[in-house]
């Protein structure tokens, strides 16, 4: 069973909410502007007496952090030591806030080389070189800075994490040994396993309503989306996609949205009786033949080798048959399948040890399956209940894994069309061969209301389930871009 901390957030959950806040209309200038008033605040009350304070700034946000605490320290003497030159900072939001602060006279020292680092008579130091950011060995300047500030005697603070420490896992080779750590909105899970390197932890808010936590956005496909610049075929995700009966358009349009959310290789597996319709759709299509005219057990010898062969299976979409759900617990009984998304027809709560799964229903379905009503706190029980992360159909959807909650707002009235699911239930499995449940299904849900928001600027209220696929592609670069 998942037991998770709410006290605690990963970097990757972090940049999503940071993301997701500026989609919603909080902007990321705001949360800076917050940070830094925050760390200013830290710094003033742990500096009764001392006036000499260097920041050693990084090029990305962090650095942007200290340059807001900067403006807001104006009694103290402040220099700041930027690791690279102005024009190579990474981000609008620290460039702003650094020209400010270059117009206003502050003494700042662009450092090219680590043999340009010195470091004078000073009574505080504000680390805010890499912050959540580091991934490996340190690279110069700053190796140099970190041995030159852990070799000082002044008092040093950490903005969000001390450079060097990984945020999630609390490792490090070479890292600053802070007296504090001011970290904002949650705690970091790293900070609490390098205790003897943070110092003492100052968790800061920035002004994130709680709803605004659990919001999807652009911010999840940033998560759940990954793209390998060295990949071959079928490293970005083989999903095999079982259904079909009375049926026909539905799984055809589960397999499409797959494929057009990244997923290298798509199979279709349907019975013979409609073989020839679905693989008349679209020659991007692999489509195997199931036999008979309704999938049943005898299938399951064929479902089961073509599932070793995939990452994710999808199940359930457009078979119309009630008795499909005994052949789907046999499946996922039989120990072949690690990951499944189950749909309509396939919806069960039976779900066996070791089996990652996915259940997407409506309301309606919610209540056949479960017995109970879809208020969000059903749903987040019945997740708990049966291991598995829920994404709820709705007006407003809900995804949780029994413990995280999010809530998406994407999409419109014309998705009421017949079909938006099915491409829901294919975009949630290519997503889910390379990122986990929660993140997977609500990356989902984002981009395939985004695709019917796209749809509905184009065409009104008048779209089709296709139309929605065929604007994947639209939505998932607009959330990367963003």
């Amino acid at each position: 069973m998942k037991h998770h901390d709410f006290n605690l957030i990963t970097s990757a959950e972090m940049a999503a909410i940071d993301t997701n806040c500026e989609y919603h209309g909080l902007s990321r200038l705001q949360l800076m502007e917050n940070a830094g008033k925050a760390l200013a605040d830290v710094v003033r009350e742990r500096a009764a007496g001392l006036r000499r304070i260097t920041i050693f700034a990084g090029l990305g946000n962090n650095g942007g952090d200290s340059f807001v605490a900067a403006r807001h320290l104006k009694e103290f003497d402040i220099e700041i030591l930027l690791l690279g030159r102005g024009v190579e900072i990474k981000t609008d939001i620290a460039r702003r806030n650094f020209e400010i602060i270059k117009n206003s006279g502050y003494h700042i020292k662009e450092i090219d080389d680590s043999s340009e680092l010195r470091l004078g008579d000073v009574e505080i130091i504000i680390d805010a070189m890499l912050g959540t950011g580091v991934r490996g060995e340190l690279r110069e300047p700053y190796k140099t800075a970190v041995e030159l500030i852990n070799s000082a005697k002044a008092y040093t603070i950490s903005v969000d994490v001390p450079t060097g420490l990984n945020p999630d896992t609390g490792e490090y080779k070479l890292c600053i040994e802070a007296d504090a750590t001011v970290t904002f909105h949650k705690n970091k899970p790293g900070l609490l396993k390098a205790k003897d390197k943070v110092g003492e932890v100052i968790v800061k808010d920035i002004g994130i309503p709680r709803l605004y936590e659990m919001l999807t956005g652009p911010g999840d496909v940033k998560v759940a989306y990954r793209r390998k610049s060295d990949a071959h075929k079928g490293m970005h995700g083989r999903v095999l996609i079982v259904g079909g009966g009375k049926y026909t358009g539905a799984p055809a349009l589960a397999a499409i949205s797959a494929l057009n959310a990244g997923a290298d290789i798509v199979t279709l597996a349907v019975p013979e009786s409609i073989f020839e319709i679905v693989a008349s759709f679209s020659p991007n299509l692999i489509v195997r033949k199931l036999k008979g005219d309704a999938i049943d057990a005898r299938n399951i010898p064929e479902i089961e080798e073509l599932a070793t062969r995939h990452d994710v299976l999808v199940m359930g979409m457009g078979v119309g048959d009630v008795e499909f759900l005994e052949t789907v617990e046999e499946i996922l009984k039989g120990g072949k399948v690690d990951k499944v998304v189950l749909d309509a027809e396939g919806l069960t709560k039976e779900i066996p040890e070791g089996v990652e799964c996915i259940l997407t229903p409506h309301k309606g379905e919610f209540r056949r399956v479960f017995g109970r009503e879809a208020s969000l706190d059903n749903v987040r029980k019945a997740a708990e209940e049966t291991n598995t992360t829920i994404l709820l159909k709705s007006r407003e959807d809900i995804i949780t894994d029994g413990e995280k909650v999010r809530i998406n707002r994407s999409g419109n009235a014309g998705m009421t069309v017949g079909g938006t699911g099915d491409v829901l239930s294919g975009l949630v499995g290519s997503f889910f061969t390379s990122a986990d449940a929660l993140w997977s299904a609500s990356a989902a849900a984002f981009v395939n209301g985004y695709a019917g928001d796209l749809c509905f600027e184009e065409k009104g209220y008048n779209f089709t389930a296709l139309d929605v696929a065929d604007k994947v592609p639209h939505a998932i670069r607009f959330a990367i871009d963003f």
